[in-house]
């Protein structure tokens, strides 16, 4: 049999501590494509990771970081726990606090 077999990507779980719900995310997605995938009115500008504005906590569970401005999230807030939603993909299940405004 030659035939390729697709596959769907591998999917977790991540709450949004904010707002308190909890969506799919894939492993081949941002957390902020999944919130805007599903609805959630996220914080953010750019989607490139060069502002700042989607800027989360990591309550639980860790991420892969794309290439972002160093500026936009120092190695110290990675230390801290602080991600960019934009520029994060999951390696497990997440919960996040926004950290760019207040639940809406």
């Amino acid at each position: 049999m030659s035939a390729a077999v697709a596959r769907s990507p591998k999917s977790y779980r991540l709450t949004i501590a904010n707002i308190r719900q909890t969506i799919d995310c894939a492993a081949n997605q941002t957390m902020l494509e999944a919130a805007i995938a599903a609805g959630i009115d996220y914080p953010y500008a750019c989607a490139t990771g060069n502002c700042g504005t989607c800027t989360s906590r990591l309550d639980v569970g860790k991420v892969i970081l794309l290439p972002r401005n160093d500026a936009c999230l120092s190695p110290q807030q990675i230390e801290a726990g602080q991600t960019l939603a934009c520029r994060a993909k999951p390696r497990g299940d997440l919960t996040v606090t926004w950290l760019g405004r207040a639940g809406r």
